[in-house]
């Protein structure tokens, strides 16, 4: 029995004292002015971050089709009127390896082109606050970059 209530002494002291340290981890401000810190390429934490890829419709009066996959998941072919958007959230998987690929087509031309790929500095360059977000235009796709800018990405192969 006094076994017992110095274990449970004891455990209550270990849990106080983290309670303690943790309060005191949480006193320190955050400095607002930085970026959130993406995880650099091929680190193992990529599979703890959640990624949201974005596709959107600027095509002004022309319908977009996307079909996104990637070697575990189909997201079938989706049609977006002008100024839609198709979206989807992830997590990378533990070694590194999530890529989606998509290809989007209109009346005019076709696209195909890695939406995601997480081997690569692509997600620190391209993917502001973890979201890729992706622009089809009618001269081009275009992707923001971690600022936030639009940046060109590519022509579109005509099919006319």
């Amino acid at each position: 029995m006094a076994l017992k209530r110095l274990m449970l002494l004891l455990i209550v002291l270990l849990v106080t004292s983290l309670n303690t340290s943790m309060a005191k981890l949480k006193k320190f401000p955050k400095n607002k002015n930085t970026k959130p810190k993406l995880p650099l390429p091929n680190d193992p934490i990529i599979s703890f971050v959640k990624f949201r890829v974005e596709i959107h419709n600027d095509l002004h009066m022309y319908i977009l089709d996307s079909h996104c996959y990637s070697k575990d998941d189909d997201l079938g072919l989706h049609v977006l009127f002008p100024n839609e958007q198709q979206n989807w959230s992830f997590k990378g998987n533990w070694i590194g390896t999530t890529d989606f690929h998509c290809r989007l087509e209109w009346e005019e031309g076709y696209l195909e082109f890695e939406s995601f790929v997480s081997h690569s500095d692509f997600v620190i360059n391209n993917c502001c606050n973890k979201t890729c977000i992706w622009s089809a235009r009618q001269d081009g796709l275009y992707l923001n970059d971690a600022s936030g800018k639009e940046t060109f990405f590519d022509y579109w192969d005509m099919l006319r």
